[in-house]
């Protein structure tokens, strides 16, 4: 999942109609120069909270930055989707969520096997999970969150986080993303892994 192909485009056309360097706007924002590049160059997807901070800076809206085309309507059906392998991992996962322009979220349905551990993973954005079947652990931060059915956990994926499934069944999770987690080649992203290369107990999922 991409950014709509004109909102880097839509943010740098603002800021030099008003101009500002990304130096000003980085200080109006709160958020780092090398972030808003990123933005403005459509490499980075930028969270909710971080574009309404780009919108404070820029005195416009979030509306006007997005200017989002009409939402499709998509449904998925059971019966029709495959469960793809994630590239070297022994984790699955099938698309729930479809792709168009300007789109801000991306939904899969996670099959965690036991005895599994993901290396850490830190990116812009956010993630809410929720547990469907089985038991598994989030670690945020070096901070445990068990999920059991029914738990649904909800935070900023900025955070180092990894996950981690140690009990004796397999779990399944929906994950609703602001971030595209696979390729078309179903190989985890580059972008989302932690940046020193960190890669701790296991594989990628």
């Amino acid at each position: 999942m991409t950014h709509g192909p004109d909102i880097g485009q839509r943010v740098r056309d603002m800021r030099r109609q008003r101009r500002l360097t990304l130096q000003r706007v980085a200080q109006l924002s709160g958020l780092s120069v090398g972030f808003l590049s990123q933005v403005e160059r459509n490499i980075t997807r930028p969270s909710l909270d971080s574009l309404t901070e780009i919108a404070k800076a820029l005195d416009t809206t979030i509306g006007s930055i997005l200017h989002q085309p009409d939402l499709p309507i998509a449904i998925s059906r059971s019966e029709g989707r495959v469960a793809h392998q994630v590239r070297d991992s022994i984790a699955a996962y099938e698309r729930l969520s479809t792709s168009y322009p300007g789109q801000m979220l991306t939904a899969i349905k996670l099959t965690v096997p036991t005895s599994f551990a993901s290396r850490v993973f830190a990116f812009p954005g956010e993630q809410i999970v929720y547990d469907l079947t089985g038991i598994a652990r989030y670690v945020i931060e070096d901070v445990i969150f068990e999920l059991e059915p029914g738990d649904s956990l909800h935070f900023s994926t900025a955070r180092p986080h990894r996950l981690v499934n140690e009990s004796g069944a397999a779990a399944e999770l929906l994950v609703v993303s602001t971030q595209q987690l696979f390729d078309e080649y179903h190989r985890v992203m580059p972008q989302v892994f932690l940046r020193d290369g960190a890669a701790r107990n296991g594989a990628p999922p």
